[in-house]
Formats: structure tokens, C-alpha cells, sequence
């Protein structure tokens, strides 16, 4: 049997951050590939485009050894044709090169997520599970499972992890939730205005929503790679939740007033507000004067006016023995700011 050795592709994010310290808590040889020059840790790297062959074809050397790839990169495009065609040709180069190198590649674990089911589009049928119906295509993840599928005849395993909102530390990233709470409130407390819940009352009170912690979907990878879960799992935190339950203690949190749901574009405000941002960066010493970094306001415009309930079923991760579903997301989210101000980017 070979050693086990992981290629985490997308590492720099905040799924691959976490699936990274699961795999090498366990004791995994883990290496990570991003088009950045250097890695995330102070482990081996690769530095490659996935839509270029020819990088990766130079990089043999440091695949050859590979026995599961976590597959998390993502190009996104606003246009879902050249967004599916892009990242399907990312992750079929990517195994084409870990078996030209003759890496002893066993298993693909590869994230969905909740624009498998049409989340993006603001209304799919819930709870979601994961053998409903497709919505109509394009879907880069619909080519993901297709290509996976196809690969089975070649002996290679696969598993598709099924996150909705991901809450976890990254920096650049576009869907940063975690981030943007702490950028907002941060803000909130700073200009002396309550934390109004950025979106509608109907949002607010009326929708069930899900979160995952990255650890618990860092957990997931680390269980479908030692345990050999075959197809497609959801994985949550575990429970189901209001913004109108979380958002209190949010604003306690920060020490301002909850205050009422008036929906306003993040985007737009936060854009306006850069100066003051920077301000406060300065004054405290933070370690990131960019707000842009830390977390995209357009991110939140969308999922603070989802008017329609958006969870999923889990029971088939829990029926097949993974343990982690059991947390609460409002602790997670105040976890999460408490990380924030441990890593200094917000005061």
C-alpha cells in the first residue's frame, strides 16, 4: 500500500487552509498547489496554472507521489458556459498530469457546495439532498462529478463534499461571510450606528439558513479520504438557523445596538466607507488596511436578500458515521470574530 500523500489544489482558500491543517493534524504527507509561488505553510508546493498543461507537465517530480487529490480551486466567470468549461478542463489537467508523473492516485475528493443545487439562483428545493434533480446547465459542478464519474472504469474513487456557506479564514476571497460580518460590524461600531441586518425583514426573520465551519468541513475531507465514502455528501454544522437568532448576539458581540433589517448594498457602502476603514486599520495596527481582502460586500448582498429557505439534508453524512455535525452556528460566526481579532484584522 502506498504512503498516503494528499495534493490539495487550492490551498490559499479558505476550504484548502482547512483541509490542509486536518490532513497534516493526521499525520498525511500534504502538499499544496496554487498559482501562487509559495504556499500556505512550510510544507512542499507547487506552483501552477491549471488551464496551462504545460506548467504542470514541469511539476512531475513533486506529483508522482500523490494518492488522493482534494480538489477545491475555483475560477469563477460571470458566465456559467466559460465558467463550467474553464474548471472542468482546471481539474481534468490536473489528473491527466498527476498520471503522467505515475502518481498512485486513489481517490478524488473534490467540493460542490450549494451552487450544485442552485443556490446562486436564490431558490432550489429544500431541504436539499443529494440525489435531487439537476437545475437546468450549465454548472461547473455538474461537469466535476461527470469527469469523476467517467474515471471510475480507471479504478479511481471519488467523493464530492457538499458545503453551503463556508466560515473560515482566508484572505481575497469573493464569498467570505465570515469576514464580512466583521468588517460590517466593525464598521458599525465605528461610525456609532446600531447592526442593522443588511438585507430584508423577510431574510431576516422568515428564512432558514445553514453555515459550515471550515474545520468541520476540513474534518469531512480527512473522514471521506481515511474512510473511503463514495459519491455525495452535505456537510453543515449541523443545524438550522434564522438570521434573526444569530444576528443579536452578533451585535452584542461588537457592543452595538441590533437595531432593524434595512436592506442596503454592502457593496456600495462599504466601497464609500474605505476612508474610515483605513483609519481604523491605521489606529489599531491591523494587519489589513484593505477591506477589499478581507471580505467583498456583493457576497453579502446576495445571501442577506435570499427570501427563501436555503438548507440542506444531512442525514446521509450522519447515517455513513461522519461525527462532526454538531455544532451551533451562531457560536461558530462568534468564533470566528474572536480569530479575527486574534489574527489582528479587526480591533
Amino acid at each position: 500500500m502506498s504512503a498516503r500523500h494528499v495534493l490539495i489544489a487550492g490551498a490559499n482558500g479558505v476550504v484548502g487552509l482547512a483541509a490542509l491543517n486536518a490532513f497534516q493534524g493526521a499525520g498525511w504527507a500534504a502538499t499544496t498547489l496554487s498559482r501562487a509561488t509559495r504556499g500556505p505553510g512550510s510544507g512542499a508546493h507547487v506552483s501552477a496554472d491549471l488551464l496551462d498543461p504545460e506548467s504542470l507537465a514541469t511539476q512531475g517530480g513533486a506529483l508522482k507521489g500523490v494518492t488522493h487529490l482534494f480538489y477545491t480551486a475555483l475560477r469563477p466567470n460571470p458566465d456559467p458556459g466559460v465558467e463550467a468549461d474553464e474548471n472542468a478542463a482546471m481539474l481534468e489537467n490536473l489528473v491527466a498530469a498527476l498520471r503522467a508523473a505515475g502518481a498512485p492516485l486513489e481517490r478524488l475528493v473534490f467540493i460542490q457546495g450549494g451552487k450544485v443545487y442552485g443556490a446562486h439562483l436564490g431558490v432550489y428545493k429544500t431541504p436539499a439532498r443529494e440525489d435531487d434533480s439537476r437545475h437546468f446547465p450549465p454548472n461547473l459542478y455538474f461537469r466535476h462529478e461527470d469527469f469523476a464519474r467517467s474515471q471510475e472504469s480507471t479504478g479511481l474513487k471519488w467523493t464530492a463534499l457538499r458545503p453551503d456557506i463556508v466560515i473560515g479564514h482566508s484572505l481575497g476571497s469573493s464569498m467570505n461571510l465570515g469576514n464580512l460580518i466583521g468588517l460590517y460590524g466593525t464598521l458599525c461600531r465605528e461610525t456609532n450606528t446600531a447592526m442593522q441586518f443588511p438585507g430584508t425583514d423577510a431574510a431576516y426573520r422568515n428564512t432558514l439558513v445553514n453555515i459550515v465551519g471550515s474545520d468541520v468541513l476540513g474534518e469531512a475531507a480527512l473522514w471521506a479520504a481515511e474512510n473511503g465514502m463514495d459519491g455525495a455528501f452535505n456537510i453543515t454544522n449541523g443545524d438550522v438557523f434564522r438570521w434573526s437568532h444569530a444576528w443579536p448576539r452578533l451585535a452584542e458581540w461588537f457592543g452595538v445596538e441590533v437595531g432593524e433589517p434595512q436592506p442596503i448594498s454592502l457593496a456600495r457602502r462599504l466601497h464609500a466607507l474605505r476612508p474610515v476603514w483605513a483609519q481604523v486599520a491605521a489606529r489599531h495596527g491591523l494587519a489589513e488596511a484593505d477591506p477589499d481582502r478581507l471580505a467583498l460586500g456583493g457576497f453579502g448582498d446576495f445571501i442577506f436578500h435570499v427570501e427563501k429557505d436555503a438548507i440542506f439534508d444531512v442525514t446521509r453524512a450522519r447515517q455513513a458515521g461522519f461525527p462532526g455535525m454538531t455544532r451551533r452556528s451562531d457560536d461558530v460566526l462568534l468564533a470566528h470574530l474572536d480569530a479575527m481579532r486574534e489574527r489582528r484584522l479587526i480591533p
